[in-house]
């Protein structure tokens, strides 16, 4: 998430308020500088706070709609919700494909359901969920790995596609949501796209491939979630 003239007025203004917590949260400081790169000695920009509270803001936004059996979930940012709120009246809404029906529907953050298959789960909000426990998860399928979070249906959804479990760290949902955020800033500033092959061979599970990249790429879950506890054995069983 990078900021533009629409945008850098109140987004900075949140910055600010990101960097005044720092000294006392080093964790988030951590995070922070997860997210951007940057060394334990440097310092850390107002803008760079802001690109941070961004991205995970609107991991959180895109979350209150994620469910298992959906992928490709995708939202405007029209009125991105920079403080946790949407504020502006007027939004392309969030959407995604059901995987049982292959159907794209708009999703409503409350009573959502598959407009053609019967309903399968209720509204959940990023509030109730900010301290309970959430996976982020890293699978391999055909020379591709996929990073992720969510319960252990969506992990269990891959393995039962052919993916291969590498890695699965159980963490505070918040925490969560700001790693995968740390993985998908990564991913970006990498700049190596799939070959069409490539992304012609990935599991229906893996979506359009937003979440993932070639098996050489380097990643560890623990790195970029140094408090989460190893959940491998819940799979392996």
């Amino acid at each position: 998430m990078c900021l533009d003239e629409r945008s850098s007025g109140i987004a900075l203004t949140t910055g600010q308020a990101v960097l005044s917590r720092l000294i006392e949260e080093p964790a988030l400081a951590q995070q922070v500088r997860q997210f951007a790169d940057l060394a334990a000695d440097e310092a850390i920009s107002v803008r760079v706070a802001a690109e941070f509270q961004a991205a995970v803001t609107l991991g959180d936004d895109l979350d209150r709609l994620r469910r298992d059996g959906w992928t490709d979930l995708v939202g405007d940012v029209h009125g991105l919700p920079w403080h946790g709120l949407r504020r502006l009246p007027s939004s392309h809404g969030t959407w995604g494909v059901h995987v049982r029906c292959g159907s794209w529907q708009r999703l409503a953050s409350r009573g959502r359901s598959c407009a053609v298959c019967p309903s399968e789960s209720t509204d959940r909000s990023f509030a109730a969920l900010r301290d309970t426990p959430y996976l982020l998860y890293l699978v391999r399928h055909r020379g591709l790995l996929k990073f992720g979070v969510g319960g252990a249906p969506r992990v269990r959804e891959h393995l039962r596609a052919g993916a291969e479990l590498v890695e699965v760290v159980e963490g505070r949902h918040a925490d969560v949501i700001a790693a995968e955020a740390i993985l998908k800033r990564r991913k970006q500033e990498a700049g190596v796209p799939l070959r069409l092959w490539r992304t012609w061979r990935m599991s229906a599970t893996f979506g359009r491939g937003t979440e993932v990249v070639r098996t050489g790429v380097r990643i560890r879950l623990a790195d970029v979630l140094p408090g989460g506890l190893d959940a491998m054995d819940r799979f392996t069983r």
